[in-house]
This record gives C-alpha cells, structure tokens and sequence, in this order.
C-alpha cells in the first residue's frame, strides 16, 4: 500500500508532467504564427480550469462552495495572488528565454519554501533536506548551462530549430531572467500559504480562487493595457492548444496542491527537480535540441539527489494527522522530534 507521504510524491510528479506540458505550449503559442500575448496564454488556460473545477465542485458536492470557510477565504486569496505572479511570470520568461533555462529559476522555490514552512510552520529543515535540494539545484545548473555562469557553450547534438524568434537581445534576456526570479517567489508564496491551509479547503477550492482571479486580472490586462489585446486562434491547432492548456491547468492544479496538503514535508517539493528532465524533453522535439553532456551529466545528478530524497525515511514519530487544522495549529504545524539532525527550526511561540 502507498504510503502517505509517498502518495504525495506520486502526485507531485505527475503534476511536472502536465506543468512542462503546458509550458512548452505556453511558448509554443507565443513564438507561433498568433504570437499570443502572456496574459491572453493565463486568461485561457485559467478560465477554463476555472470552469472545469467550479463544475466538479458542484458536481461533487463539496463543502463551503464556492467561497470556502470564512476562516480560511484570506489565505486562499492569499494564495491566489502570490500562484498568479508566479504564473505571469513563468509565461513571460519562457518567451525570451529557452525552455530548460526558464524552468531552471523555478529550482529556488523548494529550498525557499522548506526555508519559508520552517520559520512561518515551524517544520524541520534538516540536513538530509538542505544537502538534497542543493545537489539537485546543482545538477539543475548544470543541465541548463546558462551563458551567465558557463559562457558560450555549444552543448547540443544533432540540428537546432532555432530560428529568428529565438534572437533575443541582451537586455531583454536579462529582463527575463529577472522576472523569473520574482517569479521564484510567487511561487514559494502559493505553495508556503497552501500548506498554511492544509486540510481545511477542498484542494480544488484552492484552484478556484486562483483560476478565478488569474483570468479577471488577465482579462483586465487585455481590455485596458496599451499595446495588448486579444489576438483570435487562426486554426485548428491553436483552438487545441489553448482549450488542452485549460484542461491540464486544471489537472496539474488538483495534483499539485492534493500532493501538497497529503505530504506537508519539504520532502514532497524536492521531486519538482523532475521537471526539468521533461522541459528537456520538449526542447529537444519541439525545437530540434537535443541534450548534450552537460545535460546527461546534470540530469543524473538530479535524478539520484530527488530519489535518494524520496526514499529517506520520515523523522518524525508516528501520529495521527487530523482531517481538519484550526488557525494556530495550521500555521504551528507538525512538531518533530530528534533535534540531532535538525538545521534549523524557528523558535516556538
């Protein structure tokens, strides 16, 4: 029998899959014929997940629909402002920036939000968990091999499809990765408040507020931003593209956060590292890049740290988790025990 924690684990993985799925639509479609601006990518694919977790919430019939508990609606809010920057974000550094060295960024938001959950929850930050999460980042670095750290280095076998939509200039590369690293933080955000509510929102409520404020706040954008609107699908394909973007926005958002709120450890985000090995994948069928040494190099690297991560066994002592969280114990979270491998833990309250 699946275990917990490692249920969480599972989830999470599966939810890389659809998430690099998306966002290699996501550039896709924004270096495409229809060129699509970032905020008409969020308003499509949000408003869909909105409309499909809404629906499988009435159909359910889930508690505290739509709004959720009172006590819990201003970190769901929360959560939906911090999961939109971090959206927005991602979308528009994938446009200036190659897929694997976008999603190389996104590597921060586990060592943040273990950090984070230890000094707002409370959780144990421990060895094991910092050396993890560093040599994973590490291998992360080193399979995207960006110019900024390793200079010009021509690491690709076989032909690229790189074409003039690729030739970004110096300062909007920077720009890019700057935005990137904002949205590290976004990120970090969602998934600390989502921890924070636990077990007392359905986890598709969660999705709901931040589908729900995406697409009003992307829509906004659309309508009163000079320079910015609405740009019709020209055939088939992108209908398909943005209607499959909705349907694994809503996908992605229901394993992420259930995975979340099974395995509230900084165990479980480790296993986001997975997700570069994915964006790879893509780079190399969508635009002819194939992964060279520095990319097998890295990537083994990544797959032995996440492992050796998901397979070390829980520290603390066996109990009972409760199916609901007031306030104070949401955000005191699970003391454990066993202070010899602890790094460091915020003082108690």
């Amino acid at each position: 029998m699946i275990s917990r924690e490692n249920k969480g684990v599972l989830l999470l993985l599966a939810s890389e899959i659809f998430g690099s799925s998306m966002d290699a639509i996501a550039r896709f479609i924004q270096q495409g014929g229809g060129r699509m601006h970032s905020f008409q990518i969020i308003f499509a694919r949000m408003g869909i997940t909105f409309v499909l977790s809404s629906l499988y919430m009435w159909w359910a019939k889930v508690p505290d629909f739509p709004l959720g508990k009172p006590s819990v609606r201003g970190w769901l809010v929360l959560r939906a402002v911090f999961g939109f920057s971090g959206l927005f974000c991602l979308y528009y550094s994938v446009h200036y920036l190659p897929l694997a060295e976008a999603t190389v960024f996104r590597f921060l938001v586990p060592i943040i939000t273990a950090w984070a959950c230890s000094v707002f929850l409370t959780e144990v930050f421990t060895k094991k968990e910092l050396a993890a999460g560093l040599v994973a980042l590490t291998g992360v670095v080193i399979i995207a091999h960006p110019s900024f750290i390793f200079g010009d280095v021509n690491d690709k076998i076989g032909p690229s499809a790189a074409n003039d939509v690729d030739d970004v200039a110096p300062t909007q590369r920077l720009f890019a990765i700057a935005v990137s690293l904002l949205g590290v933080f976004g990120a970090a955000g969602a998934y600390t408040t989502i921890r924070v509510i636990g077990d007392r929102a359905h986890a598709l409520m969660s999705v709901n507020y931040f589908s729900f404020l995406s697409t009003i706040v992307s829509a906004f954008a659309l309508l009163v931003i000079p320079g910015i609107s609405f740009t019709m699908p020209k055939d088939a394909q992108q209908w398909t593209l943005l209607i499959l973007l909705g349907v694994l926005g809503f996908a992605l958002q229901f394993l992420l956060t259930s995975a979340l709120q099974l395995d509230r450890s900084s165990k479980v985000t480790s296993m986001m590292y997975t997700q570069v090995l994915f964006a790879l994948a893509f780079d190399w069928g969508i635009w002819g890049v194939i992964p060279g040494g520095w990319s097998l190099f890295g990537g083994a690297i990544v797959i032995a740290s996440t492992l050796w991560s998901a397979l070390q066994k829980t520290q603390k002592p066996a109990r009972a988790v409760p199916k609901t969280y007031d306030e104070e114990s949401a955000l005191l979270g699970a003391q454990a025990e066993g202070a010899e491998d602890v790094l460091y833990r915020s003082t108690s309250r």
